[in-house]
């Protein structure tokens, strides 16, 4: 009777033995966010995700009310626009493990294994507000590559994750100079 009781539907979430040792070969393969999404990013999507539902319902009650027309085929090319740069945004962001780091923008994929990174800089100049290309003062985390190129990730004082709490941004680049020096 002091056995935690299962959950309905227990064999979906499968939960390994706490008791089993871990061995050397343990590792993170799965990609893990550097900084999770703050308050203001939570906040932006959001609204987004109602903008967009709202827009694609729009679009779907257009197409089905009337007949096909070159307003509802633009209408459903916004929406599905809208919904894939969505779904994009809610991925945006620099993701580590143990082989490397993945920096994900709007339009592209970077990865790099650690072997290629030399060194965390911070470097005070000008970063993007709130992810948009609208340059302002702050401070930007960039990976410095043996080849002496720089590539920057999303780890700066005014993104939508820290802007605000500059502890936040102390203990995201501080994340990614202990991932390194583990590599």
């Amino acid at each position: 009777m002091n056995e935690p009781q299962r959950p309905l539907l227990w064999f979906l979430w499968p939960r390994p033995d706490p008791n089993r040792p871990l061995d050397g070969r343990a590792s993170q393969t799965r990609l893990v966010r550097v900084t999770p999404r703050g308050p203001l990013r939570v906040l932006l999507l959001c609204a987004g995700s109602l903008i967009t539902v709202g827009l694609c319902a729009t679009a779907v009650l257009a197409a089905l009310g009337g007949p096909l027309t070159l307003g509802t085929l633009v209408g459903a090319a916004v929406a599905a626009t809208a919904v894939l740069l969505l779904l994009r945004a809610w991925v945006v962001g620099t993701y580590v493990h143990d082989e490397g780091i993945v920096i994900e923008r709007t339009f592209s994929r970077r990865s790099l294994p650690w072997p290629s990174i030399r060194a965390v800089a911070c470097t005070a100049g000008r970063a993007p507000l709130l992810g948009a290309p609208v340059p302002v003062p702050g401070t930007v985390v960039t990976l410095v590559l043996h080849d002496g190129s720089e590539v920057t990730t999303h780890v700066y004082t005014t993104s939508p994750d820290l802007a605000a709490r500059p502890e936040a941004f102390d203990m995201a680049r501080l994340r990614l100079e202990n991932w390194l020096r583990k590599a």
